[in-house]
């Protein structure tokens, strides 16, 4: 029974590969396997197919309405129910709603359920459950799309979310129902974060606090998220199975005690079923309170597995528990699989039971505690490589010391303090020393992520050294005394010592990475890098050098970059300047606007160098030109490898172009050309087209971005010269791959050859 189980599993997870969505009659053909089920050696075959199925019919619900590509930017009306603890960043206030009713301008009904929104502005705090009237404005879950970082499309379509956009100014927004009986829970939960954030000043410890009481992690800033996953502590953060089960081992130790002080109790009902009941009860409200997320869910399921066998007098195996608990989450939501969480909370248990049940030999105490972290810190290595190219060296040690003060101390602490909330008295003391502990906790852990080395980085790696890798890390994970064990270093070692492949002399590998309404290019040769514009930074903390350009870095094998240009300081350009500097050793700095930027020397015209038989020249600005405008003064580099060029021309507009122009009118002639100043119409100017007179002509816009860019005109005028014009904002990440001796030049488009079912 437990092949078949995951036999679904692995069903409904390998569907997602799909790059098509196949269509509904292909259900009707799975209908006939059904005669075969009493064949016991075609059911996990038949399981197999039926998970693949289960999750067709998800997918078609989720995809069967989306947005119409024409209500994209209108004005539109919605009637909505707050279904997300909402989210605050300064004046930004962003939630998801569950739509009752949405109308286009013309009064039409649009068949949608699930919106991502922000509200600009909003003075008052949105409370879950509460249903709004509000005028929207849309546009399709459309996210970033580079060979890595992080994909929002696939979060938006895990969760549902059939569009995004923002509210806007109208006098009609207002509150039609102050709330719904069914989302009481969550509402529960934002009064408690209410309380939280009034009790404890500390920011980093209120959303510690926060994060361990509820579940809610909206306080997590960066900069946390990068302590915790330096120290491996992730998992000791945010509610999670252990949480659920350290609640549920301290109810069941309790209630026993409790009900063996009466005799008439024990005599009715033996102590172990009535603690299974009462540790039931109180996992299920811990993970109510945490929101029912998928470690929770996976817990939940596992303890009323193993718990609810004990009420029954029933025996049940772990390895069962965790199997039938895997495939009742995939039954409930076969998205669940997209989620790096299913696997790392899986995969925890899988290890765990490995280290502790079936082995030759058996240790206790804190020695069996050393070893169960020692296979989980190892087990888990793989899956966090895979997901996040990243695996803490120093989870081992941290955990050692975290794990029993989070299991003991702090989780026991917040939960017997939730209730003294409704004591203001005795909240504040209690509260005051729970923010002492959690803010030295914090630090800490912040002590330890400055440990040299703390922190294992991967390239991508071939799909063959993932294969013979992963049969390594089972191989440890065996018992002792089995002479296969021996291979497992063997088989790990290609994952870790094959590098990337790199370009070969005289050639370079140049890639436009998706960055949205921003800039941030990176140019690779035999032994160096240059990456140009570091792509944009927002108000509310996000940056796309963390999300998008030093991931692909490190995906590539890089932790140095030996040039760095930032074409202009404008925040589009450079916003991701400062988390770079901290991620990646960075040899040389230069910028169009020095004085905008810390630490960097100025751009000159006339400064070359040249790296593994390509050539790089800084064509603008020149010292003898003023200029009235900031982006007039962007970096201007031109790449030459043999007979091709690549012009990256930053910001400059009319009065720039035509500096160029001349000071560089013989030299312009590019045959892939970044569009200037991302398609403006104050920028590439008809002789700046016909000097340069590119192939390929690549623009780096957001989607629907406000600017309207690229221009309409701009795009005609560069079609009429004969380039292909290629947008992020459609393409995702844009490579080219060029060697001096290459006859033609094709670009790969990563939207195209990655996509999946979802996309856009």
């Amino acid at each position: 029974m437990n092949l078949v189980l995951i036999a679904f599993v692995v069903g409904a997870t390998l569907f997602h590969q799909l790059q098509i969505l196949p269509e509904i009659w292909w259900m009707a053909a799975l209908a006939p396997l059904a005669f075969f089920w009493r064949v016991r050696s075609l059911r996990p075959w038949i399981a197999f197919l039926l998970g693949g199925g289960w999750t067709l019919l998800f997918a078609l619900n989720h995809l069967q309405h989306r947005l119409p590509a024409e209500l994209e930017g209108r004005d539109m009306v919605v009637e909505a129910v707050i279904a997300s603890l909402p989210k605050r960043q300064g004046r930004l206030t962003r939630f998801q709603a569950d739509v009752n009713q949405l109308f286009d301008s013309h009064g039409n009904v649009v068949p949608l359920t699930r919106l991502q929104l922000s509200w600009y502005g909003l003075r008052d705090t949105l409370r879950v459950g509460e249903t709004w009237r509000l005028k929207v404005r849309l546009k399709r879950p459309r996210g970033m799309q580079n060979p890595a970082g992080a994909d929002l499309e696939r979060w938006m379509f895990s969760r549902g979310v059939q569009a995004k956009g923002y509210v806007r100014k109208w006098h009609g927004n207002r509150i039609l129902e102050s709330g719904t009986h069914h989302a009481w829970i969550d509402r529960l939960r934002q009064t408690i974060a209410l309380q939280l954030d009034q009790r404890v000043r500390q920011p980093d410890a209120v959303s510690l606090l926060k994060a361990l009481a509820i579940g809610d992690k909206r306080g997590i800033g960066t900069e946390q998220w990068r302590v915790f996953s330096t120290t491996g502590t992730n998992h000791l953060v945010a509610i999670s199975g252990l949480h659920i089960g350290i609640v549920a081992g301290w109810l069941l130790f309790v209630s026993q005690w409790l009900w063996r002080r009466s005799e008439r109790l024990t005599l009715r009902i033996p102590a172990i079923k009535a603690g299974s009941v009462v540790a039931l009860a109180g996992a299920f409200i811990y993970a109510a309170l945490a929101g029912f997320s998928l470690p929770t869910q996976r817990a939940l399921l596992m303890l009323f597995t193993t718990l609810g066998s004990v009420i029954l007098g029933q025996r049940v195996q772990p390895g069962r528990s965790l199997v039938l608990a895997m495939f009742m989450v995939v039954l409930l939501d076969p998205m669940a699989t997209l989620s790096a969480g299913f696997w790392l909370s899986f995969g925890a248990v899988a290890v765990i039971i490995m280290s502790v049940g079936g082995r030759i030999d058996c240790w206790t105490g804190w020695r069996q505690m050393i070893r169960v972290q020692w296979f989980v810190t190892l087990g888990l290595v793989p899956v966090l490589l895979l997901f996040f190219d990243q695996a803490s060296l120093i989870s081992l040690i941290v955990n050692l010391v975290m794990v029993p003060w989070f299991t003991l101390i702090l989780v026991p602490m917040v939960l017997f303090g939730l209730p003294l909330l409704t004591v203001p008295f005795m909240a504040g003391w209690w509260f005051d020393l729970l923010g002492w502990l959690a803010a030295h906790t914090y630090q800490l852990l912040v002590w330890f992520s400055t440990l040299p080395y703390a922190m294992f980085t991967l390239p991508d790696a071939a799909v063959w050294c993932w294969i013979v890798a992963i049969i390594g890390f089972l191989l440890l994970l065996i018992p002792a005394g089995i002479p296969a064990r021996g291979l497992a270093i063997w088989l790990i070692a290609p994952l870790i010592l094959v590098k990337p492949v790199r370009p070969a002399h005289g050639e370079l590998w140049f890639t436009l990475l998706d960055v949205g309404q921003g800039l941030a290019c990176v140019i690779e040769t035999e032994r160096h890098v240059m990456v140009y514009d570091t792509g944009p930074a927002y108000a509310t903390g996000f940056n796309t050098a963390e999300s998008v350009l030093i991931p692909y870095l490190r995906s590539r094998g890089y932790a140095r970059v030996d040039r760095l240009v930032l074409s202009n300081g404008d925040r589009d350009h450079a916003g991701g300047y400062s988390a770079l500097k901290q991620a990646v050793e960075v040899a040389d700095s230069l910028a169009g606007e020095p004085e905008r930027i810390a630490q960097v020397r100025e751009c000159q015209a006339g400064e070359k160098w040249h790296w593994d038989g390509v050539s790089f020249t800084v064509l603008h600005p020149d010292r003898s030109e003023r200029f009235n405008l900031a982006n007039d003064r962007s970096c201007v580099v031109q790449v030459a490898v043999g007979d091709w060029r690549i012009l990256l021309p930053g910001d400059i507009e009319e009065r720039g172009e035509g500096a160029l122009l001349r000071h560089h009118a013989g030299d312009l002639a590019s045959d892939i050309v970044v569009a200037p100043h991302h398609g403006s119409a104050t920028s590439s100017t008809l002789p700046f087209v016909n000097a340069v007179a590119p192939d390929w002509v690549l623009v780096s816009s957001g989607y629907r971005n406000s600017y309207g860019f690229p221009k309409n005109e701009v795009v005609q005028r560069w079609r009429q010269q004969g380039a292909v014009i290629l947008n992020t904002a459609e393409t995702g990440a844009i490579q080219f791959r060029i060697s001096r001796e290459q006859q033609e030049i094709e670009p790969r488009l990563y939207r195209k050859h990655n996509s999946r079912y979802w996309s856009e």
